[in-house]
């Protein structure tokens, strides 16, 4: 955990998240083990947490169980994501944010889209070197900042958004500029899983028209793997590969996800499939489809195509296909914690162009619902977590040292 001096609402704010992610739906926990677990699992400092807590009772998201001024236990009532965000968005915005927080931020929303050329963000910025200077070298040991060198330009990326294969966007930005990426981008977004072979077809996605030029740069994304194609094999319309934006990490995808990301990516291109490049009967609303899965588990219909469709899917432990004669199959999700979770990923994929809960770790939350004597054995027999500083500003350095004269 980095120690920033500037960083005075946005890491109040940022903690505050990631617990209120991570206590949600759970039933009242005893104030000491959450306390352990905050520190141990999510990285907020232990003088920390109950600050947070009481931020997060000022937004209702929580209510304390206390005697006297000492917390006893929490009992959360966190809203879902789109309304956890927005409220706790609005809060820090009526705290307030200096400067340098403002910056980080703006720097971190223009990344989440594409790399940019570092002279280009500067100069679209507009704010001082030095402060720029400082939100980069900040950025940098925070992990979620990074400069690539790529013909001869420098282009800033963050890692949180585009870690893996990071260099192949750095060149492609160096090369053809931000705006071309970021448009692929977007439109892969607007429609996830779409086939490639459709989109090298009608050089589009939901209405967004490609160049030849902007083609070749989508088929060499996925060719080495920064979209993550997802491939699905059938008689009647060969080997498809489904594109995607890049799988998130950092921060923004918990250890304990990556496996259930890649069943959900699974899952959408397998349902694309059937959407685009059906043998006979096209599914009308993946949306529709996908809520109905997570909702009943099976889809309650068989169909010949379902096998070559679907096989996908039981080789990754996710379904199984009943055969119920005469080449019907009936799909069946295999009910397990991960699977439902799958789904809720799939669903929120089609329906928003991301996914929710990427970010919750689930041994963190697991840890939450365990008695505090088994948390601390739990926590003691690993490494717990260091926490740095990231130097202070030779003028912070200097305010400090007057202060102290005086």
């Amino acid at each position: 955990m980095a120690e920033v001096p500037e960083f005075e609402n946005l890491r109040s704010v940022g903690m505050a998240v990631r617990l209120a992610l991570h206590i949600r739906g759970l039933a009242s926990v005893n104030y000491d083990t959450l306390r352990l677990v905050a520190t141990h699992y999510l990285g907020i400092p232990s003088v920390a947490v109950k600050s947070i807590l009481e931020l997060l009772a000022e937004v209702e998201f929580v209510k304390l169980q206390t005697e006297a001024k000492t917390i006893k236990a929490v009992v959360p009532n966190v809203p879902y994501y789109e309304t956890l965000y927005e409220t706790l968005g609005t809060y820090a915005t009526e705290a307030g944010f200096n400067e340098a927080e403002e910056l980080s931020i703006d720097l971190l929303c223009r990344l989440s889209k594409s790399p940019e050329k570092l002279d280009t963000l500067k100069s679209n910025l507009g704010a001082e070197a030095k402060l720029l200077t400082r939100a980069f070298d900040v950025g940098k040991q925070g992990a979620y900042l990074r400069v690539h060198r790529s013909r001869g330009r420098d282009v800033a990326l963050s890692p949180t958004y585009f870690s893996e294969n990071a260099d192949i966007y750095a060149d492609m930005v160096a090369g053809v500029g931000s705006k071309q990426v970021q448009k692929l981008l977007m439109a892969v977004r607007s429609m996830q899983g779409v086939p490639l072979s459709m989109i090298q077809k009608s050089k589009e996605i939901a209405g967004v028209k490609f160049t030849d030029d902007e083609l070749n740069l989508l088929l060499r994304l996925a060719q080495d793997g920064a979209v993550k194609p997802p491939s699905i094999n059938t008689k009647h319309s060969g080997e498809q590969f489904f594109i995607f934006t890049p799988t998130p990490a950092g921060a923004a995808l918990a250890p304990t996800k990556r496996e259930i990301y890649e069943r959900a990516m699974a899952i959408v291109a397998a349902v694309r499939q059937g959407q685009f490049l059906p043998q006979r009967y096209a599914i009308r609303s993946p949306g529709a489809v996908l809520y109905k899965l997570k909702s009943n588990l099976k889809l309650g219909k068989a169909t010949t195509e379902a096998t070559q469709q679907y096989r996908k899917l039981v080789h990754l432990r996710i379904a199984r296909l009943v055969d119920v004669g005469n080449d019907y199959s009936e799909l069946q999700i295999i009910d397990t914690p991960e699977n439902r979770e799958a789904l809720e990923m799939a669903y929120r994929l089609v329906d928003a162009g991301v996914a929710s809960g990427t970010e919750v770790d689930q041994s963190a939350r697991d840890a939450l619902q365990q008695e505090h004597t088994f948390v601390e054995s739990l926590v003691s027999s690993g490494e717990l977590q260091r926490r740095f500083n990231v130097p202070v500003t030779p003028e912070q350095q200097l305010e400090m040292e007057n202060l102290f004269l005086k």
